[in-house]
C-alpha cells in the first residue's frame, strides 16, 4: 500500500478550514496532520510534525503573513548532504491580483496557487507538488504568463532607443535609408549603425530565430518580428 502524502493547513477562515477538512478525509493517500490559523502555530509545529505538502492561506489575519511565511520556509533551507527541505508549498487565496500571484509564486517559490473557488481542485494538485509534477492552476497561470509578457516587452523597449524606432517606422512607411537619413538629419552611416543596433538587440533575444543569424539582416523581416513583440 502507498504511504500517505501529509498535509498541514495553515488557514485562519474557520469555515473554509472545516471545508477544506472534510474535502481532505474523503480523498484515500492523504493523512491530514495538522491545522493552524496563523504563523507562530505553523513554525512551532514544524519543529515536532511532519508533513509533505503545506496548504497555505496567503491572507492571514488580514496581512500578507502566508507569503512571510512563504519566503521563511524557503530561507531555511540549506544545501548539502543531510539538508533538511520545506515542504511542498500549495497557496490558497481568494486574492487575485497580478504582481501578489507573481511575487508569491517568484520569491514565495511555492509551488502552485489556486484561487479558493476552485476547491475541488486542491486534491490533484497536491498529489502533483508532491510527486515534483509541475502545473500552475489554471486560475492564476493566466494572469501569471501576462505579467511575464509585459516584463519581457518592457526590458526590450528598454534596449531599443525612440530614434531606432522611429527608423523602423519610417522604413515601414517607405521611406529608403537615404530620405530617411535626409529627414532626420543623420548621416546614411548613422542610419544604418542605428538599424545594425536594432538587429543585434533581437538577435540576442531570439538566437533560435535562424534568419537573425545571418550576418546581413533583412530589414523587412526585422520591421515584422518589431510589430509581433510589440515594439511598433
Amino acid at each position: 500500500m502507498d504511504e500517505s502524502i501529509r498535509v498541514f493547513v495553515c488557514e485562519d477562515d474557520p469555515v473554509f478550514a472545516r471545508l477544506l477538512l472534510n474535502r481532505l478525509g474523503q480523498e484515500s493517500g492523504f493523512a491530514v496532520v495538522g491545522w493552524a490559523v496563523s504563523k507562530e502555530p505553523l513554525m512551532a509545529a514544524l519543529q515536532s510534525v511532519s508533513f509533505d505538502v503545506l496548504l497555505l492561506d496567503l491572507n492571514l489575519s488580514k496581512t500578507m503573513e502566508g507569503l512571510e511565511i512563504a519566503l521563511e520556509l524557503r530561507g531555511k533551507e540549506m544545501d548539502g548532504p543531510g539538508a533538511e527541505k520545506s515542504p511542498k508549498i500549495i497557496v490558497l487565496s481568494s486574492m487575485e491580483d497580478d504582481e501578489i500571484i507573481v511575487h508569491t509564486l517568484g520569491f514565495g517559490r511555492v509551488d502552485n496557487y489556486i484561487t479558493k473557488e476552485h476547491f475541488d481542485d486542491i486534491p490533484a494538485a497536491i498529489r502533483d507538488a508532491y510527486h515534483g509534477r509541475s502545473g500552475l492552476h489554471h486560475s492564476t497561470a493566466a494572469k501569471v504568463l501576462n505579467v511575464l509578457s509585459n516584463q519581457q516587452e518592457s526590458d526590450l523597449r528598454k534596449r531599443i532607443t525612440p530614434t531606432q524606432i522611429k527608423i523602423l517606422q519610417l522604413q515601414d512607411a517607405g521611406y529608403s535609408r537615404r530620405e530617411i537619413s535626409e529627414m532626420l538629419f543623420y548621416s546614411e552611416y548613422t542610419i544604418n549603425n542605428e538599424l545594425c543596433k536594432v538587429s543585434s538587440v533581437l538577435k540576442g533575444k531570439f538566437p533560435y530565430l535562424e534568419w537573425l543569424r545571418l550576418k546581413k539582416h533583412n530589414s523587412k523581416e526585422i520591421i515584422q518580428l518589431a510589430k509581433q513583440l510589440g515594439i511598433l
